[in-house]
């Protein structure tokens, strides 16, 4: 998917979810910020909820196994930092290059979901994200969490 698509699919989104509710016209003052943030590979809260509620996205766990395994946004798959080698070549057969990639870890101050995402670039995955919020913001937030 390449940044127009994306662009289309969040703006869609943010529309779509701000005219639900009166509570959720918030959105409509993120909608250019996520658009922006996107060309940098960063994604905000409300770009990357969009995402999950569309299922455009695989949501990946950079953080350790046992922090994956304790709580994780709801659906993503564990790559950790730590043990990428011995981890990606399961991850790569389950997930084409093609594959929308939102990685996360724990917080804003964690470098992990940055380092995965750099990792997996590198492996030629050209679609990769980073929601720099993390479980932190996500949990907050109510958002599925699961673990």
């Amino acid at each position: 998917m390449s940044g127009k698509p994306l662009r289309r699919i969040l703006l869609v989104s943010v529309i779509l979810l701000s005219g639900v509710s009166p509570a959720l016209s918030p959105l409509h003052a993120t909608a250019s910020a996520a658009v922006a943030n996107e060309a940098s590979g960063e994604l905000g809260l409300s770009a990357a909820k969009a995402l999950f509620d569309s299922h455009s996205a695989c949501f990946v766990d950079a953080r350790s196994e046992y922090s994956y395994y304790k709580s994780h946004i709801k659906g993503a798959l564990s790559l950790s930092d730590s043990r990428f080698d011995e981890q990606y070549p399961d991850f790569r057969q389950k997930k084409p290059v093609e594959t929308l990639l939102v990685v996360y870890c724990i917080g804003p101050r964690c470098g992990k979901a940055r380092n995965v995402a750099d990792k997996l670039k590198k492996k030629g995955y050209r679609n990769v994200r980073v929601f720099s919020g993390g479980l932190i913001e996500w949990s907050k937030a109510g958002f599925p969490i699961e673990g």
